[in-house]
């Protein structure tokens, strides 16, 4: 970001990249079908101020034909439709130049700001981008007249690389200003043009995945189609196999936290997969090896680190294995009852037998029960509450360690995120960790609800030794720092550094607060108090002195205020001065706390003025905007809200726009469905012939990847050489073609196969010698496509 914002200066002025990338919100969702994936490679390549558009339409028109050698008659592209809140039109520079370039207008569609417009989830760098889309053709498709890129109805259209035209800076007040120069940011999906190229539609068909596959297979004998159990069970495992083996290359252990706790998830929720297919500890440390032999001439650190990998999957898969049997009788005896699993039960899944609360609702959505997550929350809450208590001879041994020390620390963190010190004290603590005394830190140890800040420090001498802040102790006016790391000394130069992604926003959620107590009060009435709060970087939550649930009106009324007065670019002043004085002023003061003589104000004139000892944005207008998030009771005479503000909150009112535009999308879909003539039910599949190795079958309503599915399913179950499926829907019919290698190996190939049988349905198809697939609009032709193809395999199988 800072090279597009012209504060920093890019290596070279053109790059080309491949990241590897890892997604945390689809997690749960990996194993349920083809598409989703947590690990997987972007390509990339960027301009700062070199070609724009019609450079980059130009680069990636020739990657896609001359090189990956892409069918003209399967490629669309999107362009920005153009938005009025940015004030901006159509991209007509991006559409000129696709039909000058050779694109035909037909494959050209123009799509709104939430499907091609691209910003970092707030303010910051953005543009309109366009996208490049592969077509697997109408038989994939929902048959409906607006079908086209971005249909959510089906899987026809795959979007595989994005050319972001990164040219404007998106303000916290929403307006976009020019950047200094106009730039290019593309993102092409490793996996998904492997898809495409290997004529697959599922990431996990292709050569990489089906080699992890593979050794599962043999591993377990069990192998992917086998079943729904077994091919979940498969995309699990090969797709967290991946991710956890790069993970743990990165130096990132299980823990309950942040990095470690995505890496917990993973291993934990591929561990319970595993299990269902039979696989035998231990084997992650196998699986890993297959993903470092596919991976290490790409990521050299792979085998350098490989022991190290090893040995962080196998802890954690023996420490999860030792409970896991256990833990699933529990829940399966839960689960018997057929109610909602109690907060209470989910709470000991977690404590007891080391079930992540997510494993927890997997496994109870997969049985269609619920989980008291509530109550689930309170429990943890009371358990970490019991674990600040006990960890309390820590904090006496940073106290005592900071006396020894004979010497203050200058907190200059107000002012400062990045210094240069030096290390006057430090003390080994075992496990890696040692404390530490800087001269000077920018650190802010956790107080007046704000947590303590991420950071690092590095030995000033170009080594690159580096050391992560894990926790930081406030002292009374000074403070001690506990680091993970080693090599470091007493008395070395340090850089100290607080992660400024994500200070920013706790400090924008800490200035939020006061302004939200402020309107509270306003509100509300002066009987409003403050009764505790929590200020982190991804939101804030106050607790107030309040006898009731606030009315609609209310609540609107709050976040209007707090809203107004960020938007008018009010100064945060902050002074220390003599409590007395601060009294004087009307500062607002926390009661119970204990202030000393000289007390820290921080002051937003005219509106609001309290004593705090936190850090804060310098103007609220880089607060951002402030939105409610839910607003409840935590006990007599108490109510607490929780909010989100700057990025997060972009980000939350951006997905409650789609959210609002896909409701919309879905109430038209069953507006139109509801004007359609009711079909009666049938069954879903009826087996018509079954001899000598061939089976035929007729399905209703199925077609893509239900229809592939079963098309398995009956070449598994009826042990057939080749399967041919057939069924109608909304007036459509579809094909596929399943052939056991042995078939191909006699010559009989599934994509000409399903070519031929297609001319019976008035259609046509394609696919791989294994498995083919057709759709046509001649419903009464399906008998005699199947009858054709059993033909054609029986005669192959003489």
């Amino acid at each position: 970001m800072p090279y597009f914002l012209g504060r920093e200066t890019p290596p070279a002025p053109l790059l080309t990249t491949v990241q590897k990338c890892f997604r945390t919100p689809d997690i749960d969702e990996v194993g349920l079908d083809g598409s989703h994936l947590t690990f997987f490679e972007m390509l990339g390549n960027f301009s700062f101020g070199q070609y724009f558009k019609e450079g980059a339409i130009d680069f990636a028109w020739e990657f896609v034909f001359d090189h990956l050698k892409l069918d003209p008659e399967r490629f669309w592209v999107s362009i920005f439709a153009g938005d009025p809140e940015l004030g901006l039109g159509e991209d007509t520079v991006a559409y000129e130049h696709w039909v000058k370039i050779g694109q035909p207008t037909e494959r050209i569609v123009f799509l709104p700001r939430a499907e091609n417009f691209w910003s970092v989830g707030g303010p910051g760098p953005c543009g309109p981008d366009t996208e490049m889309y592969y077509d697997w053709g109408e038989e994939h498709g929902c048959g409906e007249p607006d079908c086209q890129p971005s249909c959510t109805r089906c899987e026809r259209f795959l979007e595989f690389w994005n050319l972001v035209f990164m040219e404007f800076e998106l303000h916290v007040d929403g307006k976009l200003s020019p950047l200094p120069t106009q730039n290019v940011d593309t993102g092409m999906g490793l996996e998904r043009t492997a898809a495409i190229l290997q004529d697959v539609m599922s990431a996990y068909e292709t050569d990489v995945y089906q080699a992890i596959m593979r050794w599962i297979a043999g591993q377990s004998g069990v192998a992917y189609g086998d079943s729904p159990e077994a091919t979940k069970a498969h995309r699990v495992l090969a797709d967290h196999g991946r991710g956890m083996t790069f993970l743990a290359a990165d130096g990132i252990a299980p823990s309950n936290e942040g990095r470690g706790y995505v890496m917990r998830r993973i291993i934990r929720r591929a561990v319970q997969q595993a299990d269902r297919v039979g696989l035998e500890a231990p084997y992650l440390a196998q699986l890993s090896d297959v993903v470092i032999e596919q991976m290490k001439d790409g990521y050299p650190e792979l085998e350098e680190h490989r022991d190290e990998i090893h040995r962080i999957l196998t802890a954690e898969e023996e420490r999860f294995g030792k409970t896991l049997e256990r833990g699933l009788r529990l829940f399966e005896e839960i689960a018997q009852s057929g109610d909602a699993i109690s907060g209470e039960d989910a709470f000991r899944l977690h404590d007891t037998y080391g079930f992540p609360l997510e494993l927890t609702r997997e496994l109870a959505h997969e049985r269609g029960l619920g989980v008291n997550e509530e109550e689930f929350t309170r429990l943890m809450e009371q358990q970490r509450t019991r674990s600040r208590g006990a960890i309390s001879k820590d904090d006496k041994r940073a106290a005592e360690f900071a006396k020894g020390a004979g010497f203050r620390t200058e907190f200059v963190g107000y002012e400062k995120i990045d210094v240069l010190t030096q290390i006057g004290a430090l003390e080994e603590a075992g496990d890696g960790l040692f404390l530490a005394k800087l001269r000077e830190s920018p650190f802010y140890p956790a107080g007046g609800g704000q947590v303590t800040d991420t950071g690092w420090i590095e030995r000033d001498d170009g080594s690159g030794v580096r050391a992560e802040l894990r926790e930081a102790y406030g002292l009374e006016g000074d403070q001690a720092l506990l680091f993970e790391g080693d090599g470091f000394a007493e008395g070395d130069r340090v850089r100290a550094v607080v992660a400024w992604a994500l200070r920013f926003p706790t400090m924008a959620n800490h200035t939020a607060t006061h302004l939200l107590h402020k309107a509270l009060r306003d509100v509300l009435g002066d009987h409003v108090k403050q009764a505790g709060s929590a200020v982190r970087p991804d939101k804030l939550r106050f607790d107030f002195t309040h006898p009731q649930q606030l009315t609609d009106d209310e609540r609107e009324r709050v976040q209007h205020l707090v809203n107004e007065k960020v938007f008018e670019n009010l100064p945060v002043r902050t002074f220390v001065t003599p409590i007395d004085e601060a009294r004087r002023l009307g500062a607002m003061m926390l009661f119970g706390e204990k202030y000393g003589d000289q007390v820290r104000v921080v002051e937003i004139p005219d509106f609001s003025r309290e004593l705090c000892g936190g850090t804060h944005v310098r103007s609220t207008a880089e607060i951002g905007p402030f939105v409610i998030l839910s607003e409840g009771s935590v006990g007599a005479g108490a109510r607490r809200i929780e909010a989100v503000t700057s990025g997060e909150a972009h980000a939350y009112l951006h997905a409650t726009m789609r959210e609002a535009a896909d409701l919309r999308a879905e109430l038209e879909r069953a507006r139109k469905e509801s004007k359609r003539p009711k079909a009666e039910p049938a069954a879903d599949f009826e087996i018509v012939a079954n001899d000598g190795g061939v089976v035929l079958a007729e399905a209703k309503s199925l077609k893509g990847g239900a229809l592939r599915d079963l098309s398995d399913r009956l070449r598994q179950q009826e042990k057939a050489a080749g399967v041919i499926v057939g069924s109608v829907d909304d007036g459509r019919v579809y094909l596929v073609v399943n052939l056991d290698e042995s078939l191909v190996g006699r010559g009989l190939d599934a994509s000409k196969l399903v070519r031929e049988l297609g001319k019976h349905i008035e259609g046509g198809g394609g696919g791989r010698p294994t498995l083919g697939e057709a759709g046509g609009k001649n419903p009464a032709g399906l008998r005699g496509a199947l009858e054709a193809g059993k033909q054609a395999i029986a005669a192959a199988l003489k």
